[in-house]
């Protein structure tokens, strides 16, 4: 209990002193000359960000949002430089928190080099973001998005250490199609590395006995490809994303009463190949913005037999008033079974789906400052993933309030 106290005080401390770096330094990037001043600057941005969530019947995202959470932080520095023709570096460092997953531990994000031969083909090395569907490159930018929440069936903010970066490698490039446009595509190849502390661990140890802990996850193998068509119609383009991870391995304790009565700590392993596929449409015209979204993963059991299929989808509409004020909404749905998507076979029916209409309204008081607001109204507790906060759950409608402040650079 007093650990929880000492992470609550330092918080607000450490944000404050972050925020106020970042507004004194304004809209603008910094530069610095690495090999001298007539040699290529390497460009600085960075930025820091504090929401808050409150929810009034579950506790979801952090285990204590129905007393209002500010466990919700993100912060980000990274550099990038042209040092010779065709050729970019870039880097990232990277802190969050949500709820129990992050814990402000400071990470590589991303770090590659690009060379682009033509515009048909170009390589990237490193630590690269992993192309998926329309935000999952940008996630951390919150000034790409109106919301505060992305779609949590397909953007969980607790998963960034499976779904965010790759160390390895990929192709990229762009086709023209003549009269139908031109395509764009990234082919890559490389190991995620989820912590055992991150969002995957945290729900693995959601689905297993109070007390239960995960020792180990694998950093599996990772092939995948993004292809989007960018159409005649100016603005509208349509994607396709895949990913294959193969024998994703978990070692696991299930922490059972001792003798005599029951059988102490016992372990167990487990692996799986796991596929994600992903369709996007992303259409801009004028000051509107229309998105929509589908993603299904097939969860195949390696030792053990079994397996399990989920999908979610959104769809959504943002329309921008002024250079100031956004609004934009989005209904989107999440199931975790294709074959059970009433809950009908589980003891909670409501943890297997999850539906959220939202609501959401944007502040850009300067270039460099967002402030965002956002309610949402849910039906199922499917996304929940800390039933220890949540005893009690069924299908009565819930809200959320989320609120949200940028500050970059």
């Amino acid at each position: 209990m007093i650990m929880k106290e000492q992470k609550k005080t330092a918080n607000p401390l450490w944000l404050a002193a972050a925020l106020g770096a970042v507004g004194v330094c304004g809209a603008n990037a910094f530069e610095v000359h690495p090999m001298g001043t007539n040699m290529p600057a390497m460009d600085f941005h960075g930025f820091a960000s504090q929401g808050f969530l409150y929810s009034d019947k579950y506790n979801y995202l952090d285990n204590d949002t129905k007393n209002g959470s500010f466990r919700f932080t993100e912060a980000g520095l990274n550099a990038s430089i042209n040092p010779f023709s065709r050729t970019r570096i870039t880097a990232q460092g990277f802190l969050f928190d949500v709820g129990d997953v992050g814990k402000y531990k400071p990470v590589l994000d991303y770090a590659s080099i690009d060379y682009t031969f033509n515009d048909y083909l170009g390589v990237r090395g490193g630590r690269i973001r992993r192309p998926q569907g329309i935000y999952n490159q940008v996630v951390d930018v919150d000034l790409a998005r109106t919301s505060v929440l992305l779609p949590q069936g397909l953007y969980d903010a607790r998963w960034r250490d499976f779904y965010a970066s790759l160390d390895g490698g990929e192709i990229f490039g762009s086709l023209p199609l003549s009269k139908a446009g031109s395509l764009s595509y990234e082919a890559y190849l490389g190991y995620a590395s989820p912590s055992t502390e991150g969002g995957v661990g945290h729900v693995i140890r959601n689905s297993l006995p109070p007390g239960s802990s995960v020792d180990g996850l694998s950093s599996p193998l990772t092939v995948g490809e993004q292809i989007w068509w960018n159409t005649p119609l100016d603005g509208l383009r349509a994607g396709v994303g895949w990913q294959h991870a193969f024998n994703f391995t978990q070692d696991l304790t299930v922490n059972l009463p001792p003798p005599p009565f029951g059988p102490g700590p016992i372990k167990a392993h487990a692996d799986a190949d796991v596929d994600v596929a992903q369709l996007s449409l992303d259409y801009a015209w004028r000051h509107w913005t229309f998105q929509a979204e589908y993603q299904r993963m097939w969860y195949s059991a390696n030792s053990g037999g079994g397996g399990f299929v989920d999908d979610s989808w959104y769809a959504g509409a943002a329309y921008r008033f002024n250079k100031w004020f956004e609004a934009g909404t989005y209904y989107t749905e999440a199931y975790g079974n294709v074959h059970d998507r009433d809950g009908a076979t589980l003891a909670v029916p409501s943890d297997g789906y999850q539906k959220d209409l939202a609501l959401s309204l944007r502040f850009d008081p300067t270039s460099w400052w967002v402030v965002k607001v956002e309610g949402h109204y849910i039906h199922g507790t499917s996304l929940l993933a800390d039933n220890a906060a949540n005893p009690l759950r069924n299908n009565d409608g819930w809200f959320m309030l989320a609120l949200k402040t940028t500050f970059s650079f």
